[in-house]
């Protein structure tokens, strides 16, 4: 046996930025430089390792070929490690704006707050059998569900 409870809720449309992206692309080309950043820092790990030791290490040793590597992969760990930071940064801003509330579909409302103060006070029906508070637009008490 089921009570109905409620209408159904309106449904909301996507969230976008101010600045146009929707916020689901915000993350997924944030996560996605994250992730090329990373891959670009192991990339540049991996030749540091190879062709440092190997110009060191090889029989026709070249000052020239070993800071050619040296300074190549440190230029790798730079651009990867921007990639990822911009990537970190467009995860986090995404989070940030949901929190805050500045999405568009939230109305005129730009933060929590205001969305909760442009609500208004929440009108509750208290049940005559068991004293449950229940919102207003309830047909049935979600407690006892006797009718409100």
């Amino acid at each position: 046996m089921s009570y109905p409870y409620a209408p159904t809720q309106p449904q909301r449309a996507s969230p976008s930025l101010p600045f146009g992206w929707g916020a689901v692309t915000v993350l997924l080309i944030g996560a996605l430089f994250t992730i090329v950043g990373i891959v670009i820092i192991l990339y540049a790990f991996f030749g540091f390792l190879m062709g440092t030791i190997g110009a060191a290490t090889s029989s026709s040793f070249s000052v020239m070929s070993f800071f050619q590597s040296f300074f190549g992969a440190i230029i790798l760990f730079v651009i990867g490690g921007v990639l990822a930071g911009v990537g970190g940064w467009m995860v986090r801003l995404w989070w940030i704006f949901l929190l805050v509330g500045v999405v568009a579909g939230a109305g005129s409302a730009n933060t929590a707050r205001d969305r909760e103060v442009s609500r208004g006070p929440a009108i509750q029906i208290r049940c005559t059998k068991c004293g449950r508070l229940n919102p207003e637009w309830v047909q049935f008490c979600m407690g006892c569900q006797n009718p409100v």
